[in-house]
């Protein structure tokens, strides 16, 4: 039998009071937004975006409309100004360093169907059933349940998750430095969708950015996040561990499954997930998520959840691995239900109706 994870240690390196000071002043907004903000819009093919050559290629991101920035100030992201030679009438967007060696692929704990727990998942479901997948995953046995878990959805801001996982990869590899420094420029405050988001001509560190799109969905700091590490690398490191089903594509489809976030979850929660080092620390990051109404929201105080949610026009997600007094589990709930819609409560009461189950 496998060892039961452990809560995370105490935020170590991540400790930012400063930052937290900050965020907890921020209000309005449930800071949960994905790619698909503000005007800009993918282009090109529905492939995969391939990973840069060289850091003084152009940014591996998908190509995004430029936003109407002529006006706005800090133009350049860069402190000491950009590497290369920006395009004429292009926005000025961070690059890559290179590309780190594949990450190690991860194998995960056989499943065992536990038709008990099948049985209570589709009764909490009842006839909205259609509109979820669910992969839940005792991390002790490897028992639970998958309903549709290979089919696709759009990620929403679960795209913050592959985000951290290569900024992680990369920093390991001496690719990125915690301490880099970087300006909102026009461009990237253009993703703003939400109070409390970082503004125009604010400088932040490439730890404080991870912090704030990790704690509160913060989509400039994500996005920012996104073209230092590139989206083609990105991709490579979710192939590399084993997600053969979710990444950046040219088209804007941004997929992801419930069988892949499980994965990933499962992967960082066994502390293999680039290092143990690392997978602890990108538990303490999911364990700040700010949005609590959904997984965590009927679960008893104090009870340790690491996740991660997603909010768009057809996307009610959360992706998470709660900490229970006997089982720590994996727990990946995908619905189709917008942001406008109810798709909250029918995610926590079965969140309830698991934590129950195994307690």
């Amino acid at each position: 039998m496998a060892a039961l994870p452990a809560p995370p240690i105490a935020l170590r390196v991540l400790a930012l009071p400063a930052l937290a000071l900050l965020l907890a002043s921020c209000g309005g907004g449930d800071g949960d937004t994905t790619l698909r903000s503000a005007s800009p819009t993918l282009a090109a093919t529905a492939t995969p975006i391939a990973p840069l050559a060289s850091a003084t290629a152009q940014p591996s991101t998908p190509a995004l409309t430029p936003p109407p920035f002529a006006e706005a100030p800090c133009q350049d992201p860069y402190l000491a100004g950009a590497p290369y030679e920006p395009t004429p009438g292009a926005p000025i967007r961070i690059v890559p360093e290179g590309s780190p060696a594949p990450l190690a692929s991860y194998d995960p704990l056989p499943f065992v169907h536990d038709p008990a727990l099948d049985s209570l998942v589709r009764a909490s479901l009842g006839d909205q059933i259609d509109h979820f997948a669910v992969v839940v995953k005792n991390l002790a046995d490897g028992s639970g349940v998958v309903l549709d878990p290979g089919r696709e959805f759009y990620a929403a801001s679960l795209y913050k998750t592959w985000v951290m996982l290569e900024a992680y990869h990369q920093q390991k590899a001496g690719l990125l430095d915690w301490d880099e420094r970087y300006l909102v420029s026009g461009y990237y405050e253009e993703f703003k969708l939400n109070p409390g988001e970082l503004e125009a001509c604010e400088e932040v560190t490439v730890l404080e950015a991870l912090d704030r799109a990790m704690r509160r969905s913060d989509n400039v700091a994500a996005i920012l996040l996104l073209d230092r590490v590139g989206a083609g690398n990105a991709n490579l490191t979710l192939r590399s561990l084993g997600l053969e089903n979710s990444g950046f594509t040219a088209d804007e489809s941004l997929p992801t499954t419930a069988g892949d976030m499980a994965l990933l979850l499962e992967a960082i929660a066994m502390r293999q997930a680039v290092s143990d080092d690392a997978s602890e620390e990108m538990l303490a990051l999911l364990i700040s998520e700010s949005i609590v109404n959904r997984l965590p929201a009927l679960l008893p105080i104090g009870t340790q959840v690491a996740h991660k949610t997603g909010n768009w026009e057809d996307a009610t997600h959360d992706a998470g691995i709660v900490f229970s007094p006997v089982v720590t589990y994996i727990i990946v709930v995908l619905t189709d239900y917008g942001y406008y819609e109810d798709g909250a409560t029918p995610i926590a009461e079965l969140s309830l109706a698991v934590y129950d189950y195994y307690n």
